[in-house]
């Protein structure tokens, strides 16, 4: 039992050695295996939320697992990589339900709501709620799939060094989509985006 144990780890470990390797193809391979964990996170963390945002945490779920892969300790036997993998997943979900929250908190500063003498209006609530996601929609509408997956972890305070990393490509090439993705918004805003 203990040798197919040992050969199951050594199996994976050296998959991982192939995915820190930049071997796409190992790094599919671990993804399959794990692909039921990572949707178990999802499901558990995207009660209540808009299919795009589901999207943006499978999106976060993803880069945290293939982060899981580059980050995790092949050197000790304490922690075993799903269970790893699972703990940077769920904290990645965290996170992006905090950006996802905050923003759209942010998109109704300065809006006035309605309080009755027991505290908000629920309507008054909803509607607001329902033209937060009317305007996230819009602005996802302006963006392309990349930009929109720079800006999801901009927005989540991610440098643009980072960004460039998990989503391999060069920091000139983020810093040129942040540039685009301003000018987008600003324009789109100026123009009357929420209306």
């Amino acid at each position: 039992m203990q040798n197919k144990e040992a050969n199951n780890r050594g199996k994976l470990y050296s998959c991982i050695r192939q995915v820190r390797d930049g071997d796409q193809a190992a790094f599919a391979a671990l993804l399959s295996d794990y692909e039921p964990l990572i949707g178990a996170e999802v499901a558990h963390h995207s009660a209540e939320l808009s299919a795009q945002d589901v999207e943006d945490l499978r999106q976060s779920a993803l880069i945290a697992f293939y982060r899981a892969a580059l980050n995790f300790d092949l050197s000790q036997n304490e922690v075993e990589f799903g269970l790893y993998a699972k703990i940077c997943i769920s904290n990645a979900l965290v996170s992006q339900l905090r950006v996802i929250r905050r923003y759209y908190s942010e998109i109704s500063v300065g809006d006035t709501w309605s309080h009755s003498e027991g505290g908000e209006d629920p309507a008054t609530r909803l509607m607001e709620e329902e033209a937060a996601a009317v305007l996230f929609a819009r602005v996802r509408a302006l963006l392309s799939p990349f930009e929109n997956r720079v800006w999801s972890l901009y927005v989540a305070g991610r440098p643009v060094k980072e960004i460039a990393r998990l989503l391999q490509k060069d920091t000139h090439s983020i810093e040129n989509a942040v540039y685009r993705i301003r000018k987008k918004l600003r324009t789109a805003f100026e123009n009357g985006l929420r209306d």
